[in-house]
């Protein structure tokens, strides 16, 4: 009877342990997400990141730090990586929208393969151009939640040179 509850006991254990890695799994894909929507939607190409003041390019910076690591957010702060869309945008005179986001577990706990497909349209919504972007990226669980500690799609190539 004891080995019976022992059992049960574990089988309830490893039942919540998979319960709880799998909602840990669908949160840090839902962060993956949300961020690379605010990032990459441009609905204003008329803002051009390039004449910001100091200031003001570090409160439009500022926006995107509460989905990465400390260290991480300020790597991609030191290449103005989150401009890039703003950037493109207003040189194409496009709005930029996303679409058909995926990201799945790649190896190891925390990494994660993503694509998605970035729409041009012009100011008349007509559809000008569209790019596949393919990265990685890392999530971590921090005290203060999940965070991205690691992400590339390789934007300073694709887009710099539209």
């Amino acid at each position: 009877m004891r080995k019976l509850f022992v059992l049960l006991c574990c089988s309830v254990s490893l039942l919540f342990l998979v319960s709880a890695c799998e909602n840990q799994e669908d949160a840090a894909t839902e962060l993956g997400e949300k961020f690379i929507k605010e990032l990459y939607s441009v609905d204003d190409p008329s803002v051009d990141a390039k004449k910001m003041g100091i200031e003001e390019l570090m409160d439009f910076q500022d926006n995107f730090s509460s989905y990465f690591t400390k260290k991480e957010f300020e790597d991609l702060e030191k290449i103005r990586f989150f401009t890039i869309p703003q950037e493109v945008a207003n040189k194409l005179n496009n709005k930029i929208s996303v679409q058909r986001i995926s990201i799945k577990k790649s190896d190891g706990d925390q990494n994660f393969e993503h694509t998605f497909t970035l729409i041009f349209t012009d100011q008349d919504g007509n559809k000008v151009d569209e790019e596949e972007m393919k990265g990685q990226m890392t999530i971590v669980d921090t005290k203060n939640g999940l965070k991205i500690d690691r992400y590339y799609d390789g934007a300073e190539k694709t887009l710099v040179n539209k």
